[in-house]
């Protein structure tokens, strides 16, 4: 009788884990990336990605969400994409400078068109875009459209800002993120550029380890930086554009289908995030006038500005020489016919 009672469960758990290992993923995707804000429109494409690959890969593809810089910061994401440790990172150009120093481009202050249309046109589909996929893909990444995050703002404690004087004049330190443009350009604006993490960027603020930082709209909400700055001045001097960026080996593993799937998925997020983030822009002003004030500079305040960071385009084609300079320019010329 033991022995019949054995061979059942016995038998029950074989069939247990059969059960399981037919319904186990076949791949892992670790998608990570540093955003806790379930509002913010790139967060909202990002769970959508999750949903969407899981659900259309019949759970073949498991993705495992990490937010919150779970894994780390911009930098530690991408040599963990880099060694194939993580399959997918969402990341601002300014956080993955350093792996691809071709993402420089979009260091050159000034140069995007504020227009959404003309903007997603000469990121998503352009001539620029097909350089940009060969330029991935020699380094082993796989292109995976960009977001919009919106534009960078400047953001100060005790300073309101006009002009490049009140930066200079006040020796305001200015947070930017840990690569050498944002450097060069607050430096030639007049301040005293600061290097700090993403994450720990709020403890500075509140410690007044800096004056000030440059983060878009939704950035400052969903990072709650109002909280420990006074007021917002709309430079929008540089572009945040999240890219989305796979490992190349673990896209090329999977079957034809299931590439299909990803592709899909990042299609209809794209579609999605844009939208949204261009729908949402106004009320993350207003959330955040509840709280800053705002100072909106005129043409010629925001022609000071330019006038000081003229020299970052030199030092980004001294840097990664003049292709992607030259395709990018030519890409929003042919997209804004101007």
């Amino acid at each position: 009788m033991k022995m019949k009672f054995k061979t059942i469960a016995l038998s029950a758990l074989m069939a247990s884990s059969m059960a399981f290992q037919a319904n186990a993923a076949d791949y892992t995707m670790i998608l990570a990336h540093t955003l806790n804000d379930k509002a913010h429109p790139l967060y909202q494409a990002f769970s959508m990605i999750e949903t969407e690959i899981e659900a259309n890969s019949n759970g073949r593809i498991d993705v495992q969400h990490q937010p919150g810089a779970a894994l780390g910061g911009d930098r530690e994401l991408m040599e963990s994409l880099m060694l194939g440790d993580i399959q997918f990172v969402p990341v601002s150009t300014s956080g993955a400078v350093q792996f691809v120093p071709e993402f420089a481009v979009f260091e050159i202050p000034y140069v995007f068109p504020s227009d959404t249309k003309q903007l997603r046109a000469v990121l998503n589909d352009s001539e620029y875009t097909k350089a940009l996929e060969d330029t991935l893909a020699s380094k082993g990444l796989t292109f995976g459209k960009f977001y919009n995050g919106g534009f960078r703002q400047l953001t100060t404690s005790s300073v309101p800002v006009r002009t490049p004087d009140d930066i200079s004049s006040n020796n305001l330190r200015i947070r930017v993120i840990e690569n050498p443009y944002p450097v060069a350009i607050w430096k030639a604006i007049g301040a005293a550029p600061t290097p700090i993490a993403f994450p720990e960027l709020y403890g500075a603020l509140q410690q007044g380890v800096v004056d000030g930082q440059e983060n878009p709209f939704g950035h400052i909400l969903s990072q709650r930086f109002y909280e420990v700055q006074s007021y917002l001045s709309t430079t929008s001097h540089i572009l945040l554009a999240n890219v989305n960026l796979i490992n190349k080996e673990w896209y090329d593993s999977l079957p034809d289908d299931l590439q299909t799937v990803v592709d899909d998925a990042l299609a209809s997020a794209e579609e999605f995030q844009w939208n949204l983030q261009d729908s949402m822009a106004a009320e993350q002003r207003a959330q955040i006038e509840e709280h800053m004030e705002i100072i909106d500079l005129t043409a010629e305040e925001i022609a000071l500005f330019q006038e000081k960071t003229v020299p970052i385009q030199a030092m980004v084609r001294e840097n990664i020489g003049d292709e992607m300079v030259d395709s990018l320019l030519s890409a929003i010329k042919s997209k804004t016919g101007s």
